[in-house]
C-alpha cells in the first residue's frame, strides 16, 4: 500500500551529493516535466473532504503550500457553494483577497499560472436543485474562477461542478482531478 504523501519517509544514502528532500521546481519522471499544484479548500463543510480526494489523486503533484505564497504554476480550487449558489463565505475572503493582491497577480502572469476550478453545490433537496437550474448553483465557484482568470492566471479546463447531496466524490470529483492530471 502507498504511504500516504503527507508522511516524510527517510532517504536512503546512494551518494555523497547532497539530495533536497522536497523542491519547489517541477520534477521530472520518465523525461516529462510534473508540474507542482497547489490544491486550495474554499468551505467548511465538504470543500475540505473533496479537496483531500482531489490531493490524493494528484499524488506527487500536490504541493502544501499557501496560496499567497505558493510558487507552483498550476492552482486547483475547490470551492463550496451556498444552497443559493452564491460562494461561501471562504470563498467571498478568497476573491476579495486576489483583487487586492498586485503581486500575485503578477507572479501568475509571469509564471503563465494556470488554474482549474471545482464548483460544490449543497442543496436542501433535490426539488430544489431542480429549481435553481445547473448554472446558477454555481454562481459562487464562477466568480471564483473569473477572480482568478483577473488575477493573472489561465484556465486549465473546464469548470469542474458538484452537487455534494446527490453524487458521491468518484462520480465527479475524482474523474474531474483526472483529467487535471491529463492536461497539466
Amino acid at each position: 500500500p502507498a504511504e500516504p504523501s503527507w508522511q516524510v519517509r527517510p532517504r536512503r544514502r546512494q551518494s555523497r551529493e547532497a539530495r533536497p528532500v522536497a523542491s519547489a521546481t517541477p520534477q521530472v519522471q520518465a523525461g516529462r516535466k510534473m508540474a507542482k499544484v497547489c490544491v486550495i479548500s474554499l468551505g467548511s463543510e465538504s470543500a475540505p473532504h473533496i479537496a483531500e480526494c482531489v490531493r490524493q489523486e494528484l499524488g506527487d503533484r500536490s504541493a502544501s503550500e499557501e496560496w499567497e505564497t505558493s510558487k507552483a504554476p498550476v492552482l486547483v480550487v475547490v470551492v463550496e457553494c451556498e444552497s443559493d449558489g452564491e460562494p461561501c463565505p471562504a470563498a467571498r475572503q478568497f476573491v476579495r483577497a486576489l483583487r487586492r493582491s498586485e503581486c500575485f497577480a503578477n507572479y501568475s502572469q509571469s509564471i503563465g499560472r494556470r488554474a482549474a476550478v471545482l464548483g460544490l453545490a449543497s442543496s436542501v433537496c433535490a426539488n430544489s436543485a431542480a429549481q435553481l437550474g445547473d448554472g446558477d448553483k454555481y454562481t459562487g465557484a464562477s466568480r471564483v474562477e473569473r477572480a482568478l482568470i483577473a488575477g493573472g492566471c489561465t484556465a486549465l479546463l473546464k469548470m469542474g461542478t458538484m452537487e455534494v447531496e446527490l453524487q458521491s466524490p468518484e462520480e465527479s470529483a475524482i474523474p474531474w482531478a483526472r483529467a487535471v492530471c491529463a492536461a497539466l
